[in-house]
């Protein structure tokens, strides 16, 4: 079988070479993608379970704080590590992807040590008490973000190394399975689990596979580089850093910030059933991020080299395999999204129609192909910026005025319409720039070139 779809990808879409380097790792990204999608879902139904709806919806509001200040506290290093170590290693320059990942996680431990300390002020002063649900939730969450942040530099890194199995298990599987089962432990050792609690058991569980990343990047350095002594280009790699930085913060920002919002305008109660249809419709977008992420580092690749035809090839099938699973996937979401909520919460099956909202926003990020990845990989990072500052300032907008008048399907409105905008205008972007079409229209309306 395995054979047969190389064969039909090299014969009609990507030629024999491409199909070779995309479809073992390609697959092995999907398979670990899709076993992550049951963990995620089973873990955030474990830690529903076990935590009271205040507490649950405190623990989501922690968590997506975690994960945007995770992208402020990554520099927009991870995307950067597949773009120049794939592009460093393309044109021969392995001491230059060298003196990256040194100089990377160099960054990373100074923003650390930096993120801690105001975390430590912050809960000594009381800071976001009420908000998180105990007095030192600040500090849990600036730890958390320190975590996930060096989480995804090392599963980035490790992805340009093409080690995808290390890149995404650690953190997509055998954390979402630890995590819950650590909590239990402590819930069953102490008869009450709180949401700090909760949090500290995702920290300590991801810390230590972290550590096993970061040894691994190292040794595939090692085989890569061998003793070739590193050397640094910060004069080449500054630029691109800081709208990279913002384009994550800001899509973080898309991603995590309904969640907080419907919080503090709702409280956390309200926030825990929007959390549980975010989650879930967040399943839909699965294959987009499998795609892309094993895609990027040869998007990057073939970018660097000129390569604009098998560019496209590239995108063309990627946004096939997203559409039509994203597709599927929202057809299933309609018919047992209710059944799917109520997992969480009996109560929570009145998130449905937040969840259809939700779901149809990822529907039309799948029929765009992968914009972000593309425009980040092909030196369209300030573009891309510009693009995710004016679209999300107009959702935050949308929903600093509207949830307070309509509650949460107000935000679950803002937040698809953001996608809507944003994809529209990203393809319109790269068809412009560089003649390259990530969408689905790519099929039907080739770009014309750059």
């Amino acid at each position: 079988m395995a054979n047969g779809l190389k064969s039909f990808l090299s014969k009609h879409l990507l030629g024999d070479q491409l199909a070779g380097r995309l479809l073992g790792p390609g697959l092995a990204a999907l398979i670990i993608k899709i076993a992550s999608a049951a963990f995620s879902y089973l873990m955030l139904v474990a830690f529903a379970r076990m935590l009271d709806p205040v507490a649950y919806g405190h623990f989501g509001v922690m968590l997506n704080i975690s994960i945007v200040l995770s992208a402020l506290a990554a520099l927009g290093l991870p995307t950067a590590a597949m773009r120049f170590w794939a592009g460093h290693q393309a044109k021969g320059d392995m001491d230059l992807a060298k003196g990256f990942h040194i100089g990377a996680q160099k960054l990373l431990l100074i923003v650390a040590i930096v993120l801690c300390g105001v975390g430590v002020l912050a809960s000594l002063l009381g800071w976001g008490s009420e908000y998180f649900g105990l007095r030192n939730g600040a500090l849990l969450v600036a730890i958390f973000a320190v975590v996930l942040a060096f989480a995804d530099y090392f599963a980035n890194i490790l992805r340009a190394q093409n080690r995808i199995v290390w890149s995404m298990a650690p953190r997509d599987v055998v954390w979402r399975i630890g995590s819950p089962i650590v909590a239990f432990v402590v819930f069953w050792s102490m008869g009450v689990l709180t949401a700090g609690m909760a949090i500290g058991c995702c920290i300590g569980v991801l810390a230590a596979l972290t550590l096993a990343q970061g040894f691994t990047s190292h040794k595939a350095m090692t085989t890569a580089v061998g003793h070739v002594p590193a050397r640094s280009d910060w004069s080449q790699w500054r630029g691109p850093l800081l709208p990279l930085a913002g384009a994550s913060i800001l899509f973080a920002m898309v991603q995590q910030l309904d969640v907080v919002i419907v919080s503090a305008f709702l409280g956390a109660q309200e926030a825990g059933a929007y959390f549980a249809a975010q989650k879930t419709a967040s399943l839909l977008g699965l294959v987009m991020i499998a795609g892309g992420l094993v895609a990027a580092p040869l998007m990057s690749a073939a970018w660097q080299s000129g390569r604009k035809a098998e560019l496209q090839r590239l995108c063309k099938m990627l946004a096939l395999a997203i559409a039509v699973s994203t597709a599927i996937g929202f057809v299933v979401l309609v018919l047992i999204g209710k059944p799917l909520l109520m997992i969480f919460d009996p109560a929570y099956q009145s998130a449905y129609p937040l969840l259809l909202i939700l779901g149809l926003g990822y529907a039309i990020d799948a029929l765009a192909g992968p914009t972000a990845y593309l425009m980040q990989m092909t030196s369209l990072e300030g573009a891309y910026l510009r693009i995710m500052a004016v679209v999300y300032g107009f959702v935050l907008a949308l929903q600093i005025v509207f949830v307070p008048l309509y509650g949460a399907v107000a935000a679950a409105c803002a937040t698809a319409l953001g996608v809507a905008l944003w994809n529209i205008i990203a393809i319109t972007q790269l068809r412009r720039s560089i003649g390259v079409d990530s969408s689905i229209l790519s099929f039907f309306l080739p770009p014309k070139s750059a």
